[in-house]
């Protein structure tokens, strides 16, 4: 709707996960990396956490593009909320197994024998489940069961499980032990910070068509943070609207104001960082006058209180405030074409590893 307006290619801000709209900040970096590393050192389990809407689909749709493009087998279960029966249906199916027996026995021989060949042929398998925080305690087990399937040097089946933070307040259970001491690999998103934003949202303008932006100023990029928190997807929806809410308004920007609105509509609320809350009224304080200064002049006695008011600025009766206005102290960044950013770096690191 606003893409002509605004100049736009494409809509810059869906909430899909598009790994072509991924803007890999440090954070986001340093957790493909781990996943990177361990589908080609193929330890076993692998963990990926974060607060929801933190990108870790996303995250897991650019790993199996890279996965795909070297000839991994890969599949992903996005809704885990299922029975044995129906996991092991699941398996066979994805993994093209060629088992039509519902007897779990005969899916487990196809399926290590599958895994078996997908070996020798140079094409390792990767199972990803995401949302695995709904996992049941018995899917748990049967996928803790899943990696003994392996020879003497390596797992036949690489397993990435990828939930919210309480899927690891459900590993800390005793009777989940086994399963944690099988993961091998940990990895975390936590939400962005406003430099983060800022270039989240350059990055994704720039993706779809507009290098050099204009539309979000910093003073409205810090405002996006504070509602959104640095959550991706919060950011998206509070993006989206705002530009939605401009083209309506005919704003050749996004205005403090617009995001406010949005924010409002949004049920968001702001939170103000540590440092820069606004000062509270204060009762003015009054300070005493000095003394007046007496000298004889001629005989006379000469005041000088009127000459400290006019001549030093000096008003018995002015208010002075004496609160001091916070300082924000910013630290460069790296720009963003001078740091590994792109998923070619990590497409090199697969290949020396591989």
């Amino acid at each position: 709707m606003y893409h002509s307006f605004y100049n736009l290619k494409e809509q810059p801000f869906r909430l899909t996960p598009d790994p072509a709209f991924m803007c890999m900040t440090a954070n986001h970096q340093e957790a493909l990396a781990g996943l990177v590393y361990s589908v080609c050192t193929r330890p076993g389990l692998t963990v990926l956490t974060g607060e929801a809407g933190t990108g870790k689909t996303t995250l897991l749709y650019a790993l199996l593009d890279l996965l795909e493009k070297r000839r991994f087998i890969t599949t992903i279960c996005t809704n885990p909320v299922l029975s044995r029966e129906e996991l092991f249906d699941f398996l066979t199916a994805k993994f093209a197994t060629g088992c039509t027996s519902p007897l779990k026995s005969r899916q487990l021989a196809a399926l290590q024998e599958t895994l078996l060949r997908n070996r020798m042929e140079g094409r390792p398998s990767v199972l990803i489940v995401d949302e695995a925080q709904r996992l049941s305690m018995d899917l748990l087990e049967e996928i803790r069961l899943l990696l003994n399937m392996e020879t003497p040097r390596e797992k036949l089946l690489q397993i990435i499980i990828s939930g919210q933070p309480e899927l690891m307040d459900m590993l800390q259970r005793p009777e989940l032990r086994q399963f944690k001491q099988r993961v091998s690999c940990q990895c975390k998103l936590s939400p962005l910070s406003t430099d983060d934003v800022r270039e989240y949202i350059h990055h994704r303008l720039a993706q779809a068509g507009l290098p050099q932006q204009s539309l979000f100023s910093d003073a409205v990029i810090q405002r996006v943070h504070e509602y959104s928190e640095g959550i991706p997807r919060l950011v998206n929806s509070i993006c989206d609207a705002s530009l939605q809410t401009g083209f309506a308004l005919h704003s050749p920007e996004v205005t403090i104001a617009i995001v406010d609105e949005v924010a409002k509509d949004l049920d968001l609320r702001r939170l103000v960082p540590r440092g820069l809350e606004p000062l509270e009224p204060m009762e003015p304080v009054m300070v005493a006058p000095p003394p007046p200064v007496i000298r004889q002049t001629n005989g006379h006695a000469a005041d000088f209180t009127d000459g400290l008011s006019n001549g030093n600025g000096y008003h018995p009766t002015r208010s002075i405030d004496t609160r001091v206005p916070p300082t924000e102290k910013r630290v460069p960044l790296e720009s963003y074409a001078s740091r590994k950013k792109t998923l070619s770096f990590f497409a090199q690191l697969m290949d020396r590893w591989k």
